[in-house]
C-alpha cells in the first residue's frame, strides 16, 4: 500500500473541526489570514435536498440543515455565501432557492448573505426589457418572503459568453432592471468581463427622464471562465469586484466526508473594488470587510503562465497533478520566503489552505497580470 502524501494527512487531520480551526491561522500576513472568505452555493446545506419542495418554500424538503458543513465552513474562514433567486428549483437543484428558514440558519452560523438571481440564464435572447421586467417583480417577491434589507445587492447571473445575446439587449435589460430595482438594491453582474464591461460603460437615466449616469451596475463578478469574451481584459483592468477563482470543489476539506455530495465555489474581493461586495448580515447591515485582509488574500493568487503546469509532492520530484493556464492557484509561501526568491511554490489549488504541491514560481503570474487563455489543456476534474 502507498504511504499517505502530505496532501492526503493533512486534509485528514482537517476532516475534523479543530484541524480547520488551525489552518484558519496559516499563511498570514501581517496578522491576517491569505484564505478565501466568501463561496457560492447553488444548493442549499440540507441533508434532506434529495426530496423536491411542493413550492419555492416549501417545508416537506430543505429543512434537515447540514451541521458539520456549515460548522466546517465557520471555522475554516467563510464568513459571506452566496445564495439563489431563481424561478425553480431548477437544474437537478431542490434547494437552489434560498428561503426564510435558510436565510435564519445561516445567519445563525454567523454568515452574512449576498444574492444572485439565475435562471435559464444559458438561453439565447434570454435578456431583454421584457424579460427583465418579469425577472424584477420576481426578485421583489423572494427580495420580500426572506426579507433581504434596502442596500444590499442583488446579482444577476448572465451564465453564458457574450454570442447568445445582444450588447444592446444586455444592456436594455439591465437599464430595466434599475429602473424596477434601483431605488431598494444596488445590482450587480455576475458575467464574462466583456459583459462585465459592457454594463460598467452603459449610460441611463431612471426611468427615461433623470440625470445621465454612467453605469448600470454597482458590482461586477467574473467566472472562473477564462476562456470567455473580455474576460482576461477586464480582470487586467481591475475594474472587477469579485473572482469566482474555484469551481464545483469537491475534493477540499470543505466539501469531504460532508454526509452527502458536496460542490461549492469559491470568490475572492477586489481590494482596489471597496470593502464591500452587498451581503447582508443578521441584523439587516451591509457586510464589509477589512481591507488589509482583501489585500493578504489578493497577493497570494497567481496565474499559472505555461499551457500546463505540472505539480509534485517535493521539488524535482515526480509530477502528481497538473493545471492548465489561465487557472488560479494560492501560494502558500510566506511574504519572507517569497522575498528570498525561493525556486519553488506551495500551493493550494482547491482553496481548503491545505498543500496540494509544489511548482516552479517562474511559471506563475501575479494576479494582475492574467495570461492569454488557449484551448490546449483539459483541466483536471475538481
Amino acid at each position: 500500500m502507498r504511504g499517505l502524501s502530505r496532501r492526503d494527512f493533512l486534509a485528514g487531520a482537517a476532516s475534523g473541526i479543530a484541524g480547520v480551526t488551525a489552518l484558519t491561522t496559516s499563511n498570514a500576513a501581517a496578522g491576517f489570514s491569505s484564505r478565501v472568505h466568501v463561496i457560492d452555493l447553488a444548493n442549499g446545506p440540507y441533508l434532506d435536498r434529495k426530496k423536491i419542495p411542493i413550492d419555492l418554500d416549501g417545508r416537506n424538503a430543505c429543512t434537515l440543515h447540514n451541521e458539520k458543513f456549515l460548522e466546517t465552513l465557520a471555522k475554516g474562514g467563510i464568513d459571506t455565501i452566496f445564495r439563489y433567486y431563481s424561478d425553480q428549483n431548477n437544474a437537478g437543484l431542490n434547494c437552489k432557492n434560498i428561503t426564510c428558514r435558510e436565510r435564519d440558519m445561516l445567519h445563525a452560523h454567523g454568515f452574512s448573505i449576498a444574492i444572485v438571481y439565475q435562471f435559464d440564464g444559458r438561453s439565447a435572447n434570454r435578456y431583454t426589457g421584457l424579460r427583465a421586467a418579469q425577472d424584477a417583480a420576481f426578485c421583489h417577491e423572494r427580495a420580500k418572503i426572506i426579507q433581504q434589507p434596502d442596500g444590499s445587492a442583488i446579482y444577476i447571473g448572465v451564465d453564458q459568453d457574450t454570442g447568445a445575446n445582444s450588447d444592446a439587449d444586455v444592456a436594455e435589460y439591465f437599464r430595466v432592471m434599475n429602473d424596477a430595482l434601483g431605488e431598494r438594491f444596488k445590482i450587480g453582474i455576475y458575467a464574462a468581463g466583456a459583459r462585465c464591461r459592457l454594463i460598467k460603460e452603459a449610460t441611463y437615466r431612471r426611468h427615461g427622464t433623470g440625470p445621465e449616469v454612467k453605469g448600470l451596475a454597482s458590482y461586477f463578478w467574473v467566472p472562473e471562465a477564462p476562456a470567455w469574451s473580455g474576460t482576461r481584459d477586464f480582470m487586467r483592468s481591475g475594474d472587477w469586484t469579485l473572482y469566482q477563482n474555484k469551481t464545483e470543489v469537491q475534493r477540499s476539506a470543505f466539501a469531504r466526508d460532508m454526509g452527502q455530495e458536496v460542490k461549492l465555489d469559491t470568490d475572492f474581493v477586489n481590494p482596489r473594488a471597496g470593502n464591500t461586495i452587498g451581503a447582508f448580515k443578521s441584523d439587516n447591515s451591509i457586510a464589509t470587510y477589512d481591507q488589509q485582509r482583501l489585500e493578504a488574500i489578493a497577493r497570494k493568487r497567481y496565474w499559472v503562465k505555461p499551457d500546463r503546469m505540472e505539480l509534485s509532492e517535493r521539488p524535482d520530484g515526480p509530477a502528481t497533478k497538473y493545471m492548465c493556464i489561465a487557472r488560479m492557484v494560492h501560494v502558500l509561501n510566506s511574504d519572507e520566503e517569497l522575498a528570498r526568491d525561493n525556486d519553488w511554490a506551495r500551493v493550494d489549488i482547491d482553496e481548503d489552505g491545505i498543500e496540494d504541491g509544489v511548482c516552479l514560481r517562474r511559471h506563475l503570474a501575479p494576479l494582475a497580470d492574467m495570461p492569454q487563455w488557449g484551448p490546449v489543456c483539459t483541466p483536471m476534474p475538481p
